[in-house]
Formats: C-alpha cells, structure tokens, sequence
C-alpha cells in the first residue's frame, strides 16, 4: 500500500507459540494487551509493509517494550503466509 501508514502491533506468549497481532493506529498498544489478557507480551511497536515484506521498529510507550525488529518482521510475515494458504 503506497503512503499507508504503518500499523501497531504486539507479539504474543500463546500456549501454542508466539503470535502477532496487528491493529490500527486508532487503538493504545496497552488497550489491546488488556482485551487479550492472561496473554503475556513479547514485543510490541509499529509494522509496515512495502512489497509484502514486512518490517517492524520501534517500541510501545503504553507498554515500554520494544520491537526485536527482523525477528518479529520474520514472525509476522510467516503467519500472513499461514492466513493466505488457510483461505
């Protein structure tokens, strides 16, 4: 999407692994980490896409944690590809 902005996201501990979401600027980081509690956070920052490959920086003021930046650029992409073949 040429000039969209980035996205926030927050990647999750799930019984099943760690998992991103991805959520609009309208919503605080802490908002959506409280709406998926007992889910402890992992990292948490901001998530652009140029070319479908995604890459995240930054930190989360709400939540005082970082982005660990490839390593969850890597995750989210890996589940976009996980949605896609579900369809």
């Amino acid at each position: 999407m040429p000039g969209a902005s980035p996205m926030k996201y927050i990647v999750f501990r799930t019984p099943r692994g760690e998992a991103p979401v991805l959520f609009p600027h309208e919503f605080t980081h802490s908002w959506v980490a409280g709406e998926l509690k007992p889910l402890t956070v992992i990292a948490a920052g901001f998530v652009e896409m140029t070319d479908g490959v995604p890459r995240c920086f930054g930190h989360s003021s709400s939540l005082n944690i970082a982005s660990r930046g490839q390593q969850d650029a890597a995750l989210v992409l890996a589940h976009l590809r996980a949605g896609k073949s579900d369809e």
